[in-house]
């Protein structure tokens, strides 16, 4: 018996996932294909936003400061009472009336609508609005950047206008003013000429020192007013500039409108497909990988080695599509140049060259090919190992003995009237009928009628005389029965030949069926000679594997097997 393989528990490695990947890739690309559907189907049901954004610079103004009359101080804005400024219902208001909007006023100001912010030491507003139209969107935050900025700048405008007419104010009462001394000043000196001519009498010296006196004061207070209407002259010329000035820096500007966003918020649709594909393909991967660590079915050689407590005495790899039933699966016949068929065909070169081993070691000349269950195809896997033997120039006989559903008559195309059975059954011993199918050193020998009683047939002397007689005349004989499990066929035969080779399906034969059948065939008494390994996948290029590990066979292609 073979022992277990000590390696059997250890830590899965990057071989074993990748190995669970490729024998289960349809598992992982449906589900890789369920995620990029589903994906996309939430991506086309889900209800999108966007969002629009605009910039707003602001600049230094005396509007709202505390620079008074008389000094044009220039403050920073206080961003938080700017921003309080922005988002102000009246703000909102004038907004909803400029596009006509039916959502409330209140409604534009909610936090998951609009928002605003600033960066410190920038001086800029950032405002965006939400929407689930883009266009929308992008007009409501234009609207709101528009009327903060008009505002902000009416107040400074405004302010100018207040500052202007307060100063000119002062300008004129102190041009005023200045008029009236003039006047007087005017006066006296016409006084002074109409009054004095002539040499003037001491009388009118002292008149005339009391005009000029009055001249002097008037002189005096003329330039007690000059000075200050200088200055409020100046003052206006500096506000009128200032504000000239607000066309070309106004102390609100977009800096830069919003327009329709292209892309909703979070993934776009993209994205949310590529996430979907990338999380079925997970997810795959992980069902892979957990379904590989509970299967036990015997996929590898190691695995039958364990069950069935005897070598894989070869491997035959899956067949194409269109050389699995009919004549199309003698595939040693075949002049298909298919990669699949080139190594299938070597395959069972392979097989013919283990048991030829056996058969000069041990002196087998009979074996018997059984299988655990039906399909796994046993009867197309012990017709090509005949003809292989045969091509190798072996003389060889194919019994059909699988009298419940016999398969090899329909792979050669031959007749079923006689057989086996018929042989059998006879009163007397007669040979059973050897049809000659086209294959040098082949012969065949039909199952026959399905009989009543196929186990005890095969069971009995006659066929053991029969097996004995065509050791004599052939090199190998070898004997296709039903499944171990399926009826009691192969166990009554297996007494009759020289071994028992089991064919292990490596898609579907767990190793429990596989133990199952090695106890069969122990209780019987049969000589289990090894297993063939049939449909195996692990020689496949792998992930990292090279891909011409078949070169050979397609430099062989143009050759005759």
């Amino acid at each position: 018996m073979y022992e277990a393989n000590s390696q059997a528990n250890e830590t899965p490695g990057l071989e074993d996932y990748l190995k669970a990947i490729q024998a289960r890739k349809w598992l992982v690309i449906a589900f890789a294909i369920a995620g990029l559907i589903l994906a996309a189907l939430f991506a086309a049901s889900r209800t999108s936003s966007y969002d629009a954004e605009a910039t707003v610079v602001l600049r230094p103004t005396p509007a709202g400061g505390n620079s008074g009359v008389d000094q044009d101080i220039k403050t920073l804005p206080n961003l938080e009472t700017e921003r309080a400024k922005f988002t102000s219902l009246g703000n909102a208001q004038a907004v909803k009336r400029e596009l006509g909007l039916d959502i409330g006023a209140r409604e534009l100001l909610k936090p998951s609508k609009l928002s605003v912010q600033f960066e410190p030491q920038g001086q800029v507003l950032e405002a965006r609005f939400t929407d689930e139209n883009p266009e929308t969107a992008a007009l409501i935050v234009n609207s709101f950047a528009d009327n903060y900025v008009e505002q902000r700048n009416a107040e400074s405008d405004e302010y100018y206008e207040q500052q202007l007419t307060i100063v000119q104010g002062d300008f004129d009462q102190l041009q005023a003013q200045l008029d009236d001394i003039n006047e007087q000043s005017a006066a006296v000196q016409r006084s002074l000429q109409e009054t004095f001519g002539g040499t003037p009498t001491d009388s009118e010296i002292a008149a005339r020192a009391g005009y000029n006196a009055e001249l002097q004061n008037l002189n005096q207070l003329r330039a007690t007013v000059l000075s200050p209407l200088n200055t409020t002259r100046s003052r206006v010329q500096v506000l009128t500039r200032s504000q000239a000035t607000l066309n070309l820096a106004p102390p609100g500007e977009v800096l830069r409108a919003a327009a329709p966003p292209t892309e909703p918020n979070g993934l776009g649709s993209n994205a949310i497909r590529i996430a979907g594909l990338l999380a079925g393909l997970l997810l795959g991967i992980a069902a892979a990988f957990v379904l590989d660590r509970l299967d036990n079915t015997a996929r590898e050689e190691s695995d039958v080695e364990l069950a069935i407590a005897a070598s894989v005495l070869g491997t035959v790899p899956p067949f194409g599509f269109s050389n699995r039933t009919g004549a199309s699966a003698l595939v040693m016949l075949s002049s298909s140049k298919a990669t699949s068929v080139q190594r299938a065909r070597e395959s069972f070169r392979r097989l013919r060259t283990s048991l030829q081993y056996l058969a000069t070691t041990d002196n087998i000349h009979s074996l018997l090919i059984t299988s655990a269950q039906p399909s796994e195809g046993k009867s197309v896997s012990a017709t090509n190992l005949a003809i292989a033997l045969a091509q190798g120039g072996s003389p060889t006989v194919l019994v059909s003995a699988d009298m419940r559903r016999p398969s090899i008559e329909n792979l050669f195309g031959i007749g079923n009237t006689e057989g086996l059975s018929t042989a059998l059954q006879a009163r007397e011993v007669t040979p059973p009928p050897i049809v000659s199918v086209g294959v040098e050193n082949l012969a065949v020998i039909p199952s026959g009628p399905t009989p009543a009683n196929p186990g005890e047939l095969l069971g009995s002397a006659r066929f053991r005389d029969l097996i004995r007689r065509l050791e004599a005349t052939y090199e190998y004989v070898v004997v296709d029965t039903p499944p171990v499990l399926s009826a009691a066929d192969a166990i009554a035969a297996s007494a009759s030949v020289g071994g028992v080779v089991v064919l292990v399906d490596s898609r579907r034969t767990d190793t429990s069926t596989l133990l199952q059948v090695r106890s069969d065939l122990d209780r019987a008494g049969a000589r289990v000679l090894g297993a063939i390994l049939n449909r195996d996948r692990s020689r496949d290029a792998g992930f990292f594997s090279r891909r011409d590990r078949y070169a050979y066979e397609r430099a062989s292609k143009n050759l005759v097997s």
